[in-house]
């Protein structure tokens, strides 16, 4: 039996040889490293800078568009007239007519600013609105005028009392018989009033009340619909984090109007403050996690669960709305009883809030129980397009774009009191006005934002990738510049094995 040796470079051969090897291990280790950083190192060394340079603090970004926010935000209101008060005084269905939208152009003026060493900022902050007469009037034939123009809604001042009054049990048929006198002698009518748009987006000071607040006392004078739009006092301070040492409370509060706990809610959990004001949110956030906005529209906290990822002014974004369960009665969703949502699925109860039985809701009750939107007329069927989104870039948690929309209710029940509704048991929601709030980046800080994040982040892609790149082509060409150096050396590497005893031509 024959047996056989393998065949192995020359001598003079083998150094280059190894000189390749290491070449080859050499090259392939380097693109190696640049792949793995590229994958895993780069993407945490980005985030660590870009949670930097997204501190609320003097110099940054975001601090800037905090304290002056330039982009554009509106506040757009739709009120709904009732036009058949007789029949809803009766318990029929409320018939209503939309007039608008108006659009008010929203300021945000911070003062007496003060960046404390705790990571906190202390400030007093005051929202106002000045209408804009050019967007909301524009292609229309009869302008709108929102100080002239008057509508017919539920008295709130009116139906605030008679609800109180029956929720408290502490009025005696002596006072009731005042009250109702003193109502009927300055109203014409109780349960419905004829008020601007104005009046009843910012507030007016009613008659009735200051009367009433003889045998109310604390009982304020000034109808207050929506508190966001009405004047608020600035004396109080409210806090938020700054994000310099713990970049996941970035802008969250820690005190809002001066509460570090809300007053308003029946648990300690629905009288928490969380979330931030919904300008930014804290960076690197994840899919599977949902954010939290604090809502003084609606007086309490809101989570937002993420939906999917759009593009707005070309850059990527992650979109959130509320889940439903936020708007579940306390039935099906017990945390909710904390919010006092005993009510019909679908409304957030603020009664506790503006001392009146005012309900929030997604606009045309959407999401909410269907027998809601039956029992109106005239209002435009729900769709997925009247929904609250937000969206937010993922990196550094700045809002790119937010489309907030609420419906304000009232709710009335039957009642002996003057005036009010009759004949029929089950309370109804009359919806006073819709108000749609939206923002967002405009092009020149979406471009700012490009150029201070994608566009070093790209670069840097860019470079890993362009090494990874040569660095394996380095590694391709030493293989085969060693592949072709064993050949020449060795000979046809598809030879059979030399049988031992026999001798091997080499060939060069």
């Amino acid at each position: 039996m024959k047996s056989y040796t393998y065949r192995s470079l020359p001598d003079e051969a083998k150094p280059k040889a190894r000189c390749y090897i290491c070449l080859v291990l050499l090259a392939s280790f380097v693109s190696l490293f640049f792949i793995i950083f590229a994958l895993i190192g780069f993407p945490i060394l980005f985030q660590d800078l870009v949670n930097k340079q997204v501190v609320l603090t003097n110099g940054t970004l975001n601090f800037e568009q905090w304290l002056n926010p330039t982009p554009k935000i509106y506040k757009v209101v739709t009120v709904h007239n009732v036009t058949n008060l007789e029949e809803v005084r009766m318990g029929l269905a409320p018939n209503v007519s939309s007039i608008g939208p108006y659009y008010f152009r929203e300021y945000r003026e911070k003062t007496d600013v003060i960046v404390a060493n705790t990571y906190n900022i202390f400030y007093k902050e005051k929202k106002y609105y000045i209408f804009d007469n050019e967007t909301t009037n524009k292609d229309r034939a009869t302008p709108l005028d929102p100080a002239k123009d008057k509508f017919y809604t539920i008295n709130l001042a009116w139906v605030g009392v008679v609800y109180n009054m029956t929720c408290s049990g502490g009025v005696s048929p002596t006072e009731k018989i005042i009250i109702e006198a003193a109502a009927t002698k300055l109203k014409d009518d109780t349960l419905f009033t004829n008020r601007t748009v104005n009046e009843i987006i910012f507030g007016y000071k009613d008659p009735l009340l200051d009367v009433l607040k003889t045998f109310i006392p604390g009982l304020p004078t000034t109808v207050q619909c929506v508190y966001n739009m009405s004047s608020r006092d600035m004396n109080n301070f409210s806090v938020i984090h700054n994000g310099g040492d713990n970049s996941s409370l970035l802008g969250a509060y820690s005190q809002w109007q001066g509460y570090h706990k809300l007053p308003y809610w029946e648990s300690d959990e629905a009288n928490t403050l969380n979330g931030t004001e919904g300008l930014f949110f804290a960076p690197n956030l994840q899919p599977n996690k949902s954010v939290t906005t604090f809502v003084d529209d609606l007086f309490r906290s809101n989570p937002m669960e993420y939906i999917g990822e759009e593009e707005v002014l070309g850059i990527t974004s992650y979109k959130y709305q509320i889940p439903m369960y936020v708007l579940k009665n306390a039935t099906q969703n017990p945390l909710n009883s904390g919010f006092n949502s005993y009510g019909p699925s679908g409304l957030m109860n603020l009664t506790a809030a503006v001392n009146a039985p005012v309900m929030a809701s997604k606009p045309s009750f959407l999401d909410a129980e269907s027998w809601l939107i039956d029992e109106v007329v005239g209002l435009d069927p729900p769709n997925r397009n009247m929904d609250t989104n937000i969206w937010i870039e993922p990196h550094t948690g700045v809002l790119t774009k937010a489309m907030k929309q609420l419906q304000v209710n009232v709710m009335i029940e039957q009642s002996d009191w003057h005036g009010m509704m009759s004949l029929r048991k089950k309370p109804r929601f009359i919806p006073l006005a819709t108000i749609v709030e939206t923002g967002g980046l405009d092009k020149d800080l979406a471009d700012t934002l490009k150029h201070k994040v994608y566009r070093p982040r790209k670069i840097g892609y860019g470079l890993l990738y362009g090494l990874f790149g040569f660095f394996t082509l380095l590694t391709v060409v030493f293989v085969a510049v060693l592949g072709h150096h064993v050949i020449r050396n060795q000979g046809d590497v598809t030879r059979p094995l030399i049988p031992n005893g026999q001798k091997e031509n080499i060939y060069s």
